[in-house]
């Protein structure tokens, strides 16, 4: 027996109401309600008076959360769901941050703003905020700083199943190129210790690395990726190619190829569009657009990027992460 359909209605409301539902867990986030929760159950009124909201206004916000299955009501007690634990700030898969940046100013007026990029192939972003996105989130800490802090959690969430996946055995040099803080960089070093690590990333962000007490294994270098790319027997390159359209890819891989013997290799470390795609890789597809004209790629179009460059993709790796590791040579 075939599982019932969803029907047409039901369904185009839901999708039509997702900005009340960014809006409204965004909200119960903000004001410690699923904080509150996540300890343990707790009735209206004791949420009311320590979180300091409308009794009324909150019943009706639970009710909507309860509906999205984000909370449950027993009897009188408030509690989280499985889904709902996601938003909770310190468990494993939160995506607690990630929901404070969507429903944050710069997010939402791009998103808003998507029309745009529909229409024209560019970013929506710059339009409506008067900048491009890193040079904004340079100027307005306020939004930077939690940017950072959740590339720092995506970063810390996968990098154990990148280093575990990839046999570094056959290299002695690796170097992260655009590696930010280091995290991913100091994973591997630990995870191998006969390698030397260079951490390649603009000056304003490698001068925050937390690599110190590697200080005699790793080579700090400020640079552009724009401009040039440091030798290594490893290039890695973490998601950034994402950020970029295919002409800005192609000098960013052509710089790689400079750098790059005939033993080295070149470690892309992407989400990759899987085939029938997802929602997670459809999404982040479009977001890449909206902010800064970058996207996601399927395994061909890595490929066929890689070859404009004469590069090989010589094969594709799974982790125990979203991420792949795209293994190319020259």
């Amino acid at each position: 027996m075939n599982p019932p359909q969803e029907l047409p209605q039901p369904r185009i409301w839901q999708l039509c109401l997702g900005f009340a539902t960014t809006a409204v867990l965004s909200a119960l986030v903000k004001a410690g309600v699923i904080e509150q929760l996540g300890e343990q159950p707790k009735t209206l009124p004791e949420l009311v008076q320590t979180c300091g909201l409308n009794a009324d206004v909150l019943s009706r916000t639970l009710r909507f959360a309860a509906v999205i299955d984000v909370v449950t009501l027993d009897g009188e007690q408030y509690a989280l769901t499985d889904v709902g634990r996601l938003l909770l700030k310190d468990v494993p898969g939160s995506l607690s941050m990630f929901l404070l940046l969507m429903d944050s100013e710069p997010w939402r007026n791009a998103w808003n703003n998507f029309s745009h990029a529909l229409a024209t192939g560019d970013n929506a972003f710059e339009p409506v905020m008067g900048a491009p996105i890193f040079e904004y989130l340079d100027q307005h800490p306020e939004y930077g700083a939690p940017f950072n802090q959740w590339m720092t959690i995506r970063t810390s969430m996968a990098a154990r199943a990148i280093a575990d996946a990839y046999d570094f055995t056959p290299f002695g040099t690796i170097c992260d190129i655009g590696g930010g803080q280091g995290i991913l960089l100091q994973t591997i070093l630990i995870a191998n210790p006969h390698l030397r690590g260079i951490l390649y990333d603009q000056e304003n962000v490698v001068k925050g690395h937390v690599l110190a007490d590697m200080a005699a294994r790793v080579a700090i270098q400020p640079g552009n990726f724009f401009e040039r790319v440091p030798g290594s027997d490893v290039l890695l390159l973490k998601q950034v190619l994402i950020d970029w359209s295919d002409e800005n890819c192609q000098v960013i891989l052509s710089h790689c190829r400079e750098a790059m013997q005939p033993s080295s290799r070149l470690l892309i470390v992407e989400m990759v569009i899987p085939s029938p795609p997802d929602l997670t890789g459809a999404f982040y597809d479009l977001h890449m657009q909206v902010l800064n004209g970058g996207r996601e790629r399927t395994e061909n179009e890595f490929r066929l990027l890689l070859q404009k460059e004469g590069l090989k993709l010589k094969r594709m790796i799974s982790t125990e992460s979203p991420m792949k590791i795209i293994e190319a040579s020259v």
